[in-house]
């Protein structure tokens, strides 16, 4: 194949036995065997790292009591009960495993919410669906291929594939039928899961409208609620928040809430020991063992940090004095019932002309109403309000400049192949030849293309932090939709026609006239032993490697290092509790379910270890929910992306039959034309579905609504939660003998000092 296309050199030096699959598959299942022991070493080594997310919530127990920051809601009845018992129990070396299996869905519901269980729930359908087509790839689209006598015999690999079918045969059929039928099978599959997906009244019926645009000087609640009951007198205002500019006074919050808790626990190390405990006030002092020689002496770690809180807690109350003169022009207004929300936002809502038509005021003019930007609020955890303060042309900027730089990524390293083509340069495969090992010519390149490809969504992850969504779950969305489209490309397009990026698809078909592609490299056996060695990677290596998360492994550590003393360590392990990245994981998990489907039909071998990585990864995923990540919550569009994306998948496998029975069979082949007309119907279906709402009926998209406990209780008070960041609200709360748990608690507004007209009236007219 090297000398069909010089690009997909690096996956095509098969020799060993049935291209190599058997021997990559001991290797990995050696390889997995040896990182799960790894991971339960670990797990005892790194201070129980591997459990960091129970681990946190068994310590906020204690220092809730003085801080009031906890939500109590998540540790009571059976969860708290539940923690306290693994916690207990999981001291062993392999207690893990007891402790994991002891977890249910319940209790994932209890502690990570309803979008984990969805999640969860998700890929229990997808691995039904993958064991239906397993059993029809290998029990009937298998022996259809073994018909043909094109490529070797029963011993050879290539023997399995579609390429070994004659052309002319009758037998294409039965893979263009059953490229039809996966189709039909996955649209019934996910129609029956999205009718079981239920969200939120919180997120979609809200009551809370979020407007933006408001002029400055126009952010007190009297004219605003002048304007609400003069245009719509039969609605019922509930409360009314504004959003501030808290940027530094998020990051000086942080800084006291360090202080704090070190300090709680330096005191409770007095309590423990009699003996005051001593620390070196600068970066790595733990570790500085030579500090003396270089001038560091020691200090009483509980004076040190009183002081730094005392410090802290002073430049915070300034702080957010300016920060109450300093409105973004964005409000939060909730109305007593939904019907009064809607009413609103739909009056808001741009029509075909591109205009909106609010109701008319008094006030209407003054406070240019005509510019609102309304929107349903999204929940206040949801909100990243540090961003808010950013400005809309800094925010386009931001991501005109990163998404550029993503792109030009894409066109010039779209694959790890290309990477692994400079490795060739230097000749490293040579060195793996020289050992005549055909296994390791086999593993070594399936290896780096899982670890150069796993680059890709940290890449993305990052740069969308950068870039200052308002919301985690717009953050989550974006990156899902960037990470599936940019792996789907390397991972599965790119390679399949033996290209290593964008950049050499664009040279092939803009620049170099004279150069044709050279299509019958496409089906070759080594393009499909490729991914089977890859999903086989992924499956074993791949799962392993997600559980033992070695790059946030690395930043645990460095974290840890550069404490400045052990009481800080509770702070790093808060820090290092990072939200479960539903859009990274789904994206990376559909980009392996593409493979697999897309190949279902040309390369059957495929789908059995396709089930086997689902299978591995969602206990994998399951583990880490759990145990591992803080609860993240999304909404229902990332759901629905991802049943988009499964769709897009699956017809994948009608465009790889499409290709073959019109490069193999010829396009005026009847076979070859009935492929075309069903791939046309169904992308038909697929777009117009999407982009302009066609075909409704067949829309495998169905929301149930979920009626939480107060929503019998329809009058809306008591129920809302204020949208106000927490570095704003009041945290001076009693601790259990009923003394105050601060003497001057952060948040309060009369230690505040004078507070502008908008802020006061905004806590007097609310009851606060």
């Amino acid at each position: 194949m090297s000398s069909c296309s010089p690009h997909n050199k690096t996956f095509t030096s098969f020799t060993a036995d049935y291209a190599g699959i058997p021997d990559n598959l001991i290797i990995n299942i050696i390889i997995w065997v040896v990182l799960l022991l790894l991971f339960t070493f670990l797990r005892k080594l790194a201070w129980d790292y591997g459990r960091i997310a129970l681990i946190s919530r068994t310590e906020e127990k204690w220092t809730s009591l003085f801080f009031g920051e906890h939500d109590n809601r998540s540790m009571v009845g059976s969860q708290e009960s539940l923690d306290t018992t693994i916690h207990s129990q999981d001291k062993g070396f392999f207690s893990w495993i007891i402790a994991f299996i002891r977890v249910k869905d319940v209790d994932i519901l209890h502690k990570c919410g309803r979008d984990a269980i969805q999640y969860l729930s998700f890929q229990r359908y997808l691995l039904v669906y993958l064991l239906v087509i397993c059993i029809l790839s290998v029990s009937v689209i298998l022996p259809v291929n073994f018909q043909g006598n094109i490529i070797g015999n029963e011993t050879d690999f290539g023997h399995t594939t579609i390429g070994n079918v004659n052309s002319d045969s009758p037998l294409l059929w039965v893979h263009a039928s059953f490229a039809i039928i996966y189709l039909l099978l996955a649209v019934f599959m996910l129609r029956h899961f999205s009718s079981r997906l239920k969200y939120d009244d919180e997120e979609q019926v809200s009551r809370t409208l979020m407007i933006a645009n408001i002029a400055k000087d126009k952010c007190y609640v009297s004219i605003l609620k002048q304007h609400f009951r003069e245009a719509y007198p039969e609605v019922v205002i509930i409360d009314v928040q504004f959003a501030y500019n808290i940027s530094d006074l998020i990051k000086m919050d942080y800084s006291r809430r360090v202080a704090s808790e070190a300090k709680l626990y330096s005191e409770a190390e007095l309590k423990k020991t009699s003996q005051r405990p001593m620390m070196r006030p600068h970066m790595c002092g733990q570790l500085c063992c030579c500090a003396e020689v270089c001038g560091s002496n020691q200090v009483d770690a509980i004076d040190f940090y009183t002081e730094e809180e005392r410090v802290m807690l002073t430049k915070c109350e300034d702080e957010k004095v300016k920060a109450y003169q300093d409105p973004l022009g964005i409000m939060f207004i909730t109305f007593q019932q939904d019907h009064m929300a809607e009413k609103i936002h739909m009056d808001f809502r741009a029509n075909c002309k591109g205009t909106h038509n609010p109701q008319n005021s008094s006030v209407y003019w003054e406070l240019g109403v005509q510019d609102w930007d309304v929107k349903f609020a999204p929940s206040p955890e949801n909100i990243y309000w540090e961003n808010l303060s950013l400005q809309p042309w800094k925010w386009w900027l931001r991501a005109f400049i990163i998404n550029g730089l993503l792109i030009v990524l894409l066109f010039f390293l779209t694959t790890p192949s290309i990477i692994l083509s400079q490795l060739d340069k230097i000749q490293y495969t040579k060195a793996i030849e020289d050992l005549h090992s055909p296994i390791l010519v086999q593993f070594v390149p399936t290896v780096l293309l899982l670890l150069f490809a796993t680059l890709l969504p940290t890449l993305v992850y990052y740069s969308d932090q950068y870039i200052g969504h308002w919301t985690k779950t717009a953050e989550h969305h974006a990156v899902m939709r960037k990470t599936f489209i940019f792996l789907l490309l390397m991972v599965v397009i790119l390679p399949s026609l033996g290209l290593t990026s964008a950049r050499a698809l664009f040279e092939l078909a803009v620049v170099d006239k004279n150069q044709t592609m050279q299509w019958e490299c496409i089906f070759l056996s080594g393009n499909g032993a490729f991914f089977v060695n890859y999903v086989v990677t992924a499956a074993f290596i791949g799962t392993a490697l997600e559980l033992i998360r070695f790059s946030e492994l690395f930043m645990y550590a460095l974290r840890l290092s550069l404490a400045r003393s052990s009481a800080e360590k509770s702070t790093v392990r808060k820090l290092v509790l990072w939200d479960f990245q539903f859009g990274c994981q789904y994206a990376w998990m559909l980009c392996i379910f593409a493979v697999i489907t897309a190949y279902s039909l040309i390369c059957p071998l495929v789908t059995p270890f396709g089930l086997v990585y689902l299978a591995l990864k969602h206990v994998v995923d399951r583990y880490n929910i759990f145990f591992a990540y803080n609860p993240s919550k999304i909404d229902e569009h990332i759901h629905r992306s991802a049943i988009n994306f499964v769709v897009i998948d699956v017809i994948l496998a009608q465009v790889n039959i499409v290709f073959f029975t019109g490069l193999r069979a010829g396009y005026s082949s009847p076979v070859f034309l009935f492929s075309c007309v069903a791939l046309f119907v169904s992308l038909l279906v697929f777009v117009g579905r999407i982009s302009f709402g066609w075909f409704r009926h067949l829309n495998p998209i169905r929301y149930r609504h979920f009626a939480t406990d107060t929503d019998d209780d329809n009058t809306g008070e008591g129920l809302t939660k204020p949208f106000v960041a927490n570095v704003l609200v009041d945290q001076s709360k009693p601790d259990q003998n009923g003394s105050e748990g601060m003497q001057q608690s952060y948040g309060s507004i009369n230690q505040a000092g004078p507070v502008p007209e908008y802020s006061l009236n905004s806590y007097v007219e609310d009851g606060s």
